[in-house]
């Protein structure tokens, strides 16, 4: 069984965040922060509307509360989670 606060959810998943009053779509992996440079696990978007705005939602996975809808998951996508987590473990030595 998949844990959102421990294994990559696909592009496309709509979850809820911890104190959040509202959903929000994945859009993108690993993302940076361009005002503060700190590397999320997520950028989101807000649910159902979109993309609107120059402003990014970034969230890590221990945010995430309930997955509301999974994204489409294939072998490609598995195989790039692999890549993702290789990429954190080389960026965070200590985990």
């Amino acid at each position: 069984m998949l844990d959102p606060n421990k294994d990559w959810l696909p592009l496309g998943s709509v979850v809820s965040i911890k104190g959040g009053n509202r959903l929000v779509m994945i859009i993108g992996f690993l993302a940076i922060d361009g005002n503060t440079r700190v590397v999320w696990d997520y950028v989101c978007c807000p649910y159902p509307e979109g993309k609107r705005t120059a402003e990014d939602l970034f969230i890590n996975k221990e945010s995430v509360d309930e997955v509301y809808q999974l994204g489409h998951r294939d072998a490609e996508g598995l195989a790039f989670e692999e890549y993702l987590e290789s990429l954190k473990s080389e960026s965070n030595p200590q985990e």
